[in-house]
């Protein structure tokens, strides 16, 4: 049943809302209920009661009382030509609330064209009444909630000259020699997971379209011999941890706007990979809107506004709009795991990271690597205008990617993989955003005719933020060495670096690796790969520390494929 305002029906009577506050106390069969939010919502017969007394009190001049006691007969009659009446005005008054609302919603809609057409956007207004209407609809609709104060700043932000460079520096890391010598570290690590205090957060915005695949990348079938997901490979290490370290361990997956439901669906249907459902928490990161070169908005295929998830780095802001950094303040979290969807060789909990993190008092630790050749695309550490941080790949002139130090190694040796530990409080008081990154890319888009609208290719800016920007901001930053074959391996491509082959290479090596180091011989080919397919189960060992006790349930040579579950 429709629902309405007491300032639509004030218009549509002409009767002031303190007069209907009036009516209503003075009647008790008027009685509107409230909604969520406190306010009055009158329903049909609602409006069809106050018509009536509106016309016996404008029109046929009864007082309130005489008015009311007249609609109350009204109610217990059985007069067919009164109830005719009544159903006659109540279509009525619907067709011109519709009227009224229709002409309310034109207006709305040419204020806010009038508003846009004056900041320079009218390109989007282009053969206007050519277009479908659910096309026009949904620009609208975009139009009115895009946050014009951050339109100004990405606007501004695309037309600033490249700010002059800043300088950059070496900087100094815990190498792994130097972390696995401490097992104070290590004993602190695990005490505090033991403890209850540390929880995991992956962000999983990306989807599987450059793998081919349509749908969240973290539902990516990609482990050697079982296929399974990334989501699934990453449930099955919080369970190994949880059953090795006895606490419960919060889970907080960030998705896209995109693939929110898709991803919220599918752990669902798999029963959350036999995880708690109430440890597992989604939630969305925003969009910012991309723009053309110029600064003009640019329009989607579905005829809205072209945006694109605003980055790793929004995902501070994303925490404390949802609540998550309350609710992990409720169950006494105090660091975070953090990394990312596309990376399943990961080492989640890590209590040698985390003790030396601690050891540190650090607010933000960073996983390293070296790289495997100068313009490896990882983003590079260093001193950045003296203070700690990451610098993107792209970012760092080529002279520097090349510069090597007298004993001929690379100068910037190491890169960030994504893989941090975030200190809750840290994250609690960061107030300002992270500065835009800008991306030119192709993309699809919508542009009007005189016949309609076609879809073609154009250049657009996308703007995003990254977590390691928020490095210098935090007390005593670490990067920690570790070890690309232990822990990256990560899933960009359909083919090439970084690809679906390359990726579960990683895996099989790995768990070679970890096989012949408890005794296991592994067959390898001339180029020191592993002959067979090899997949251990996180649930059966979710590291090397725990295979190493279970040397008995493992085979003595590796023949065939093998999978150890």
């Amino acid at each position: 049943m429709r629902e309405y305002t007491i300032g639509q029906i004030s218009r549509l009577l002409n009767v002031k809302p303190h007069i209907l506050r009036y009516w209503e106390k003075e009647l008790p069969f008027l009685s509107p209920k409230k909604n969520l939010g406190g306010r009055r919502v009158y329903s049909e017969i609602d409006l069809q009661l106050l018509y009536r007394i509106r016309y016996l009190i404008h029109e046929k001049g009864y007082t309130l009382s005489g008015a009311g006691k007249r609609v109350w007969e009204d109610l217990n009659s059985s007069d067919p030509n009164l109830l005719g009446k009544v159903r006659y005005l109540r279509g009525e008054l619907i067709r011109l609330l519709d009227i009224i609302d229709e002409g309310r919603k034109k207006e709305a809609m040419t204020d806010t064209i009038k508003l846009f057409r004056e900041k320079g956007q009218e390109h989007l207004f282009r053969y206007w009444e050519r277009r479908d209407e659910r096309q026009r609809e949904r620009l609208i609709r975009d139009l009115n909630r895009l946050d014009l104060e951050m339109l100004g700043i990405l606007q501004k932000r695309l037309k600033e000259e490249k700010k002059k460079k800043p300088k950059l520096d070496p900087i100094d890391f815990v190498s792994i020699d130097e972390s696995r010598r401490d097992i104070d570290a290590l004993r602190a690590g695990k005490d505090f997971i033991r403890a209850g205090k540390t929880a995991f957060l992956t962000v999983a915005g990306g989807q599987g379209s450059r793998l081919g695949f349509e749908g969240p990348k973290g539902m990516f079938p990609i482990s050697p011999i079982r296929g399974a997901s990334l989501f699934q490979i990453f449930s099955e290490k919080v369970m190994a941890a949880r059953k090795i370290y006895g606490v419960p361990m919060p889970w907080l997956i960030m998705t896209s706007i995109l693939n929110y439901e898709d991803t919220v669906n599918y752990f669902e249907e798999n029963a959350f990979f036999g995880l708690e459902e109430n440890d597992i928490y989604f939630f969305k990161q925003d969009v910012l809107p991309s723009l053309y070169p110029d600064g003009r908005l640019v329009l989607a295929p579905d005829g809205g506004l072209f945006k694109n998830p605003n980055g790793h780095g929004g995902v501070i802001e994303a925490l404390k709009r949802s609540g998550m950094l309350d609710m992990l303040n409720e169950r006494g979290i105090e660091e975070l795991f953090y990394f990312q969807v596309d990376n399943p060789l990961v080492q989640v909990p890590d209590p040698l990271f985390l003790g030396w993190h601690l050891k540190y008092g650090s607010e933000m630790s960073t996983k390293v690597i070296e790289k495997a050749y100068p313009e490896e695309k990882l983003g590079s550490i260093g001193l950045i205008d003296g203070k700690p941080g990451v610098i993107e790949y792209s970012d760092l002139d080529l002279d520097l990617k090349l510069a090597r130090n007298e004993d001929g190694r690379l100068l910037y040796s190491h890169g960030s993989i994504a893989v941090h530990i975030l200190n809750v409080d840290f994250l609690r008081k960061q107030e300002g955003k992270l500065p835009y990154h800008l991306a030119f890319k192709s993309v699809k888009t919508l542009k009007p005719t005189d016949t309609g609208a076609d879809i073609i290719e154009e250049e657009a800016v996308k703007f995003e933020m990254f977590l390691f920007d928020a490095i210098p901001f935090a007390r005593n930053p670490l990067f920690f060495e570790t070890s690309r074959r232990e822990e990256f391996s990560p899933l960009k491509n359909r083919e090439g670096v970084d690809s679906i082959e390359t990726c579960i290479r990683g895996q099989i090596e790995k768990y070679a690796s970890w096989l012949e180091r408890v005794g296991t011989r592994v067959r390898r080919d001339e180029k020191g790969m592993s002959v067979h397919k090899i997949e251990i189960s996180p649930l059966f060992a979710l590291d090397l520390e725990v295979l190493k006790t279970k040397r008995n349930e493992i085979p003595k040579e590796i023949n065939n494929e093998t999978l150890i579950i």
